[in-house]
């Protein structure tokens, strides 16, 4: 039987994923520093801790987004996606999404309200766009891991018949 690869590349491209965010969690700080000496002309260093810490705290629940997605692909990759693993990994990444439009908010809020830079930028269209993307990504994994949950009990139901 002729194995399918695109379950491997799938793997490894979220590999190639997770390895490029942390590469750019890593420089963010001077990434923000260029950003900022290039565009404004600015060289301001509590101002680049204070976006770098945001940076940092709306990348949390992508992170541990990122890791259980890995932790499916490879559930796949293994033939096992029909497990209770892909259940919790569904149920974490759609907790990661929700939790994601709190603190993108509180983030954003924080740096318009206590930081000059920041005062006169209007939020309301990230807003709304995050909202939908992670409603919409948590809401998907929530049904998945859902289906999933039935997929496994018809499966062991199956399994015992036999």
């Amino acid at each position: 039987m002729k194995k399918n690869p695109i379950p491997r590349i799938l793997h490894m491209i979220v590999i190639l994923g997770i390895t490029l965010t942390c590469i750019v969690l890593l420089g963010a700080p001077a990434i923000t520093t260029a950003f900022l000496k290039s565009r404004f002309s600015m060289s301001d260093g509590k101002l680049v801790i204070t976006i770098a810490t945001c940076i940092y705290f709306c990348a949390v629940p992508y992170v541990i987004a990122l890791f259980k997605l890995k932790k499916l692909s490879s559930l796949v990759v293994n033939n096992n996606p029909f497990s209770m693993e892909s259940v919790k990994s569904l149920n974490v990444i759609s907790i990661c999404a929700f939790i994601e439009i709190i603190i993108f908010i509180a983030c954003t809020s924080y740096l318009k309200y206590s930081v000059e830079f920041f005062k006169n930028i209007i939020l309301g269209g990230p807003y709304i766009v995050l909202a939908f993307l992670c409603v919409t990504i948590g809401l998907l994994c929530l049904v998945l891991s859902q289906l999933f949950e039935i997929a496994i009990k018809i499966k062991e139901e199956n399994d015992q018949t036999i």
